[in-house]
């Protein structure tokens, strides 16, 4: 398992909390570091899906035949 250390300095935590909870408020009875757990596991899923999905379409590229219909 990997562990992932995100540091915010402890004079700029009430800075980056307050734009933080506006723009991705918390649901009733979380508390903060379960919202940011929250949101980078959101938003890595959301990557991860991503990527898959462009890596799919990569690899399966459709046969387009030019000359099916003739002139």
């Amino acid at each position: 398992m990997v562990d992932i250390i995100i540091k915010i300095p402890n004079d700029k935590i009430d800075e980056f909390k307050l734009g933080f909870i506006k723009a991705y408020p918390k649901i009733a009875g979380e508390t903060d570091l379960k919202l940011i757990k929250r949101f980078i596991r959101e938003k890595l899923i959301q990557y991860y899906i991503t990527g898959k999905t462009i890596l799919v379409r990569e690899e399966n590229q459709p046969y387009i035949e030019i000359d099916l219909v003739e002139e």
